[in-house]
């Protein structure tokens, strides 16, 4: 299964996401309104992106997984906001739940898998290492 890099996710023309040759603050209210990027497996909503830093919000659908990959080029953190299941880190499996964080190096296989009858909603950190431009 081919997994697109959340990268090409962009939200819709009049979304709140933040320039990166105009950095300023930005406040979201609401997730929901975002624009919602469907996968089979999950629903990405980017929140803000700069040439350093991506922030996106992940809702995995009960029993999915979002497939392995590997980033040659950021590091990345999962918060866990809400749901259950595990992750797996260069083949380690390892439980999350509601309040768990992840660190993820860049160049580490890893996949996330809702194990819950409800969704499990996450939000990514990404540093792109170096900065894009």
């Amino acid at each position: 299964m081919s997994v697109r890099d959340p990268m090409e996710l962009r939200p819709r023309e009049n979304a709140s996401l933040v320039n990166p040759t105009l950095l300023e603050a930005s406040v979201i209210s609401q997730l929901d309104d975002l624009a919602v990027h469907p996968e089979p497996y999950a629903d990405y909503r980017p929140i803000f992106e700069t040439s350093r830093l991506n922030v996106t919000h992940v809702r995995i659908k009960p029993g999915e997984t979002v497939p392995a990959h590997t980033h040659q080029d950021e590091d990345q953190v999962y918060y866990v906001a809400s749901g259950s299941g595990f992750v797996e880190l260069d083949g380690e499996r390892t439980d999350v739940s509601a309040g768990s964080g992840v660190l993820i190096p860049l160049g580490t296989e890893h996949l996330i898998t809702n194990t819950g009858s409800e969704p499990l909603d996450y939000v990514f950190f990404v540093v792109f290492v170096p900065e894009r431009s």
